[in-house]
């Protein structure tokens, strides 16, 4: 991999980061965040290696701990801390809790709270895809706990005897809400999961973004190609509780401090330093140009009016994409 490639991604992680510890600081600070926020925090690296392989026209479908998509995809800080706040130019002008929202113009697609779900949804525009000959391949990111449910089940299947272009990513940070995924599963990789559907499965590090990088492309190109769906499992460790309000009480402080030693944005950062492709100085530079940015979109969206939520048809023809189908 090309070292501007590599300095891209620690840019991206750096943002991620950066962007979800501000999201903690205001609302530790007493301001009002709107809905749940489930940081990914120690699992960046899901979201950025994934984004990175994804070709712009390709589609992606997040899952709740789905910020670094968003982020990397370039959507405006703006518009998502003013859905946090309630201020006007939010995502999808509040109709939609954060995590639940398209951002169709940037491949975006819509999530929901129903466990596996985003399988389910994703799959149908996957065999739309499949149906035009668009050539474009869809990513589906599931949490772990997901993988237990009959959405997943039924999802992975379908994808299967359809050969779609999908890549089926799941996001073992191994914890579903404070249930450790060992006291819910059998096997030692989620990925093993694939064989019984007759589709490749493949574990891979999740705190090395360039491993996950190499994966989810590999796994794209094979979709692109016509030879259907893939299941990805990347491995890391969930930081904190299962949503910003969530104190964490319930997982041992050994096993979360040594999950902090295995950090993604550290491992890369130490090897492009010994590229001497960045020094230590020029990476503080970056931490702090990124919390400037963000503090200064905070400051921008706070100054706007509250939000005015509209009518049912005002939405239809912001998205006309929903509005025909």
């Amino acid at each position: 991999m090309q070292q501007d490639l590599k300095l891209q991604l620690l840019e991206k992680l750096v943002l991620v980061r950066e962007f979800e510890l501000a999201c903690e600081r205001w609302w530790k600070g007493g301001t009002h965040l709107v809905g749940e926020f489930h940081l990914s925090l120690g699992q960046e690296a899901f979201a950025v290696g994934t984004c990175a392989a994804a070709p712009k026209g390709d589609l992606i479908c997040p899952s709740i701990r789905g910020m670094g998509v968003y982020l990397y995809r370039g959507t405006p800080l703006t518009k998502l801390i003013a859905s946090f706040l309630e201020r006007e130019g939010s995502i999808s002008e509040g109709r939609w809790a954060h995590w639940h929202s398209p951002v169709m113009e940037l491949g975006i697609l819509p999530q929901t709270g129903m466990l596996g779900a985003g399988l389910v949804i994703a799959n149908g525009f996957a065999l739309a895809q499949k149906i035009r000959k668009t050539g474009k391949v869809v990513v589906a990111m599931l949490g772990d706990g997901t993988t237990n449910t009959g959405n997943f089940h039924e999802g992975i299947n379908f994808a299967a005897v359809q050969d779609l272009p999908i890549v089926i990513v799941i996001e073992n940070n191994q914890y579903a809400v404070s249930s450790p995924i060992t006291a819910m599963a059998r096997v030692e990789n989620l990925s093993e999961r694939a064989k019984s559907y007759g589709i490749p499965g493949e574990t891979v590090d999740g705190t090395d973004v360039i491993a996950v990088h190499d994966a989810v492309a590999k796994a794209i190109a094979r979709a692109r190609a016509g030879q259907g769906a893939s299941l990805l499992e990347l491995k890391a460790y969930r930081w904190g509780g299962q949503t910003l309000k969530d104190a964490d009480m319930n997982r041992p402080p050994e096993e979360k401090a040594a999950a902090r030693q295995k950090c993604p944005i550290a491992r890369l950062k130490a090897a492009l330093v010994d590229e001497k492709a960045i020094r230590a100085e020029e990476f503080d530079a970056m931490v702090e140009r990124t919390r400037e940015m963000i503090e200064a979109a905070a400051a921008e969206v706070r100054a706007r009016p509250e939000l005015r939520v509209g009518t049912a048809a005002e939405t239809l023809r912001k998205y006309p994409a929903y509005a025909g189908n």
